[in-house]
């Protein structure tokens, strides 16, 4: 019986907060500005709540120094960035053995039962190149705010062939995404409302659930994934 009870402890914690759409009504810290004056992983690091375990899977993915803003390369990314609920179901499920879990082998052998009843020693025991290339199905090159996005052609689905909306990226594991805008009606008026930011996965062939777009640390922007997002469907 007491298998399991710190992670459904944590579970049950944050599945209290969580949303079960994709409006992005998401995060609530308090602050109204979306400008913050550190990095993307500082960012991630101060939010535990939020962010614990994704933290912990670019470090074991060994992609600090990116996030960090200091890869010459990528002085500047978007980053979809999974939740920490999204990260623990995904531990969790493997651990329990519903799935195959995608470890090292070994370090998966020396964890004791008391260690694996705790997620961030699962992500820890993870493949390192298998975290790096979950986190980079996460990530584009460049800053890309929602107010650069495109419209979606409403005659077409945005999956459609016909659709000539949208704006389309490459991340940097070769998923390929479609991000849109969409008006909203408000009182009666057609296109009065909120605009919201929506994601089509072409590898998944699915929505993304976005949550909070335009988090602005200084080397980027993170579009926060909402609660339900499914770790690697993207």
């Amino acid at each position: 019986m007491k298998t399991g009870i710190n992670i459904w402890v944590y579970f049950l914690i944050l599945a209290g907060l969580s949303a079960c759409d994709t409006k992005q009504d998401w995060f609530d810290s308090g602050i109204s500005s979306p400008y913050h004056d550190c990095s993307i992983m500082e960012y991630l690091q101060k939010d535990t709540a939020n962010w614990k375990l994704t933290v912990e899977l670019i470090e074991r993915a060994e992609l600090t120094q990116l996030f960090e803003g200091k890869d010459p390369n990528y002085k500047e990314i978007t980053f979809f960035a999974p939740p920490s609920l999204s990260i623990l179901r995904y531990v969790w499920d493997k651990a329990s053995g519903k799935e195959q879990f995608p470890g090292e082998p070994e370090r998966w052998r020396t964890l004791s039962e008391d260690e694996k009843n705790h997620p961030e020693h699962l992500v820890q025991a993870l493949d390192k190149d298998w975290c790096r290339e979950m986190v980079l199905r996460h990530v584009i090159k460049g800053k890309h705010l929602k107010d650069g996005i495109a419209f979606r052609d409403r005659d077409y689905e945005i999956e459609s062939e016909e659709q000539t909306g949208g704006t389309d990226f490459t991340c940097e594991s070769g998923n390929k995404l479609r991000a849109y805008r969409e008006k909203t009606d408000y009182g009666g008026v057609k296109d009065a409302g909120a605009i919201f930011m929506y994601l089509y996965s072409f590898d998944v062939m699915e929505m993304v659930p976005l949550a909070s777009p335009d988090i602005q640390p200084l080397n980027g922007v993170v579009h926060a994934l909402n609660y339900n997002y499914v770790l690697g469907k993207i």
